[in-house]
């Protein structure tokens, strides 16, 4: 497309970059979610006697004015309707905060949760949130034994099978189930149980509602394994002694302080580091790391006065830093990019792991040494595709020359992400994210928390293994001889298992269904990718069928544009017509289109003009719903897509050579 406006939108979307960029070289984008975290750390502030400073409890007033809905209650995230969760969540936290009965989110929030029901339909993370504070029986909650902790590895059920946040989020839980603890009650909690239970606390039917569920909340309902085996639960643990569950809490304890103390309190995410603060404090409530911990949490924090307090269930900086290298690595080589590209990758390269965890064997972690995280050099949890686009971007900025001696790997360190990347492949040729799968499928029918699906087990997904594949396959090529013919070998094994996985994978539309992100445009870009670069032409059937897809798939505007609804039936759900496409999924479409498609050039015309269109004037782009997602419901907006994904268009388009 030979038109002088690419230009222009380039250096402007790079002079945007740079602003963007922190001191230290990288880029952090925030990933928004819902209230559910900022209020549990409303809770764990009451239950430790932790004052919440004026201003921060001002800016969480803000943050839940910004996210309720219409009706007066909180959803998984904006679009999608209230939830008695969130609700719930909001309506206390409110109160813990001193807002009283006549404040309108107050006096909105109960309404909602009355005309709903009540609190009959709770599902199981939100009572035994409730049951820490006294607001629900811990008797009403489904079982989370830490007896399990004391199984055999071997065990098909010990916890150790399952994906690492469920596996942490339920040592958590377990650890204060086991316990029974719960927050003395004091004149706040006591008026908020009159309040959620107007026809008396002690006469609310709890065991009655057990298995009960709201309609809003439901989406993988218990099935009737799992209540058998709820019920099996239920029933050794009258008859296992004390001494066992003395044992159980010891050891479970053991594994909280080493999750604290290798990750230097941060944890692998929020969600656990709040439940082990509660357990430190449960167990002595002056703990000496009590402090250090609650810190600990300042990790995940975004606050501003604009849209409040939030809590990150995650951070991106290496994702979205690597993502960056990339997109400018193929386009002009300005002084503005060359700038961008240097301290990112002197950063970037920093955020290797080349340390072992020590002792983490024994916690059940597997290796962590060669591997990047998602989040920055202080989260030693390292992930399969975050390492692939991280060495990917390292060695093409270095090819490239558009880092210097500081963002260079040495040789050693290439090889240890390689070998990273491998361990983490599956049985069926997919890759896992943190770890490869440890556990069977079959445990993904005892899904205890209905408010996600698919969050059992580490899966192979199409966007690691297709990462994963891609910089596999470029590295090979890049290192050449560098490789030693046995890991060679293992490379190009990896590489066709994981390329025949994919294949395996294909809609029969054409497209890649996204795990991470929504939807088929996210898969399939990922997907197409990765293919291409483990030598599948672009005349292959495969291929030609994604391109097909998209082509086909393009809206009026010239850009794409998929609902989040398609998440929750994993399929392809276009948005209505009336709304207008998506910046972040046009750009995927687009970068498929160009690198797989480019004699599309009335397609790709059309969508280069819609970015060309929605740029603003500081060079990037609007706000927009959502487009990244896990478990099925929980919808996350990565605020950095928007902006490195189309300046990724555009630096393809004019080439490097421009």
């Amino acid at each position: 497309m030979n038109d002088p406006r690419l230009n222009d939108a380039y250096r402007k979307a790079l002079a945007h970059l740079r602003e963007l960029q922190q001191s230290r070289g990288a880029f952090a984008g925030e990933v928004v979610w819902n209230n559910m975290l900022a209020c549990q750390y409303v809770i764990v502030c009451h239950v430790l006697g932790h004052e919440i400073p004026d201003q921060r409890r001002r800016r969480i007033r803000v943050m839940l004015e910004r996210l309720v809905q219409s009706d007066g209650g909180w959803g998984m995230h904006v679009e999608s309707g209230s939830w008695l969760f969130h609700t719930v969540l909001a309506y206390v936290t409110l109160r813990l905060l001193g807002w009283g009965h006549s404040d309108p989110l107050v006096a909105g929030a109960l309404r909602w949760i009355q005309a709903r029901g009540g609190m009959r339909g709770m599902p199981t993370w939100g009572r035994t949130w409730l049951a820490i504070l006294g607001l629900y029986p811990w008797s009403g909650v489904q079982p989370i034994l830490p007896e399990l902790w004391l199984l055999p590895e071997a065990s098909p059920m010990h916890p150790r099978r399952l994906y690492n946040h469920m596996r942490l989020i339920y040592l958590g839980l377990s650890y204060l189930y086991g316990l029974r603890f719960s927050a003395p009650l004091d004149d706040m909690t006591l008026a908020i149980r009159e309040e959620l239970y107007p026809d008396g606390y002690e006469r609310f039917p709890f065991d009655n509602y057990r298995d009960d569920l709201a309609e809003t909340d439901a989406f993988e309902v218990p099935g009737l394994g799992l209540r058998a085996a709820f019920g099996a639960l239920r029933a050794l643990e009258r008859w296992a002694p004390i001494s066992l569950r003395k044992r159980a809490l010891a050891h479970a304890f053991e594994h909280i302080l080493f999750e604290f103390r290798s990750t230097q309190y941060v944890c692998l995410s929020p969600v656990n580091g709040l439940l082990f603060c509660l357990a430190l404090h449960s167990t002595q409530p002056h703990h000496p790391e009590l402090a250090r911990a609650l810190n600990g949490l300042e990790y995940w924090f975004w606050e501003d006065d604009m849209n409040g307090t939030r809590v990150a269930g995650a951070r991106s900086d290496i994702w979205d830093t690597s993502f960056v290298i990339q997109a400018v690595c193929e386009g002009p080589r300005l002084p503005e990019s060359q700038t961008i590209v240097r301290d990112a990758a002197a950063w970037l390269r920093q955020a290797q792991m080349l340390e072992e965890i020590r002792g983490g064997a024994r916690h059940h972690r597997s290796p962590a040494y060669g591997g990047w995280g998602f989040a920055d050099e202080r989260h030693p949890w390292p992930v399969s595709d975050c390492t692939a686009e991280a060495l990917e971007a390292l060695m093409t900025a270095e090819r490239l020359g558009f880092s210097d001696q500081a963002g260079k790997l040495q040789h050693g360190n290439k090889l240890a992400a390689i070998e990273f990347m491998l361990l983490r492949q599956n049985d069926d040729g997919g890759f896992g994210s943190y770890e490869s799968r440890r556990g069977s499928m079959v445990l993904k029918h005892f899904n205890p928390a209905e408010i996600y699906g698919n969050c059992m087990l580490e899966y192979s997904y199409t966007e690691c293994t297709a990462s994963c594949v891609r910089s596999l396959a470029s590295t090979t090529h890049a290192l050449g001889d560098a490789i030693t013919p046995e890991l060679k070998r293992k490379i190009d094994r990896a590489i066709a298992l994981g390329t025949n996985f994919l294949f395996s994978k294909q809609q029969a539309g054409g497209g890649w269904l996204g795990f991470w992100g929504i939807n088929l445009t996210y898969g399939t870009y990922f997907a197409v990718s990765s293919l291409l670069a483990a030598g599948i032409m672009r005349e292959h059937p495969s291929i030609a069928r994604a391109c097909l897809y998209l082509v086909g798939s393009q809206r009026a505007d010239g850009g794409w544009g998929e609902s989040w609804l398609g998440m929750l039936e994993q399929r392809d759900i276009q948005l209505p017509r009336e709304q207008p496409s998506l910046v972040t999924q046009t750009a995927w479409a687009l970068l498929t289109l160009q690198r797989a498609a480019p004699h599309e050039q009335a397609t790709i015309r059309r969508g280069l003009e819609f970015l060309l269109q929605r740029q603003e004037q500081h060079g990037g782009w609007p706000m927009e719903p959502a487009t990244g997602c896990f478990f099925n419901t929980a919808v996350l907006d990565y605020t950095l897509y928007r902006d490195e994904f189309p300046t990724w268009v555009l630096a393809r388009a004019l080439g490097s050579t421009t």
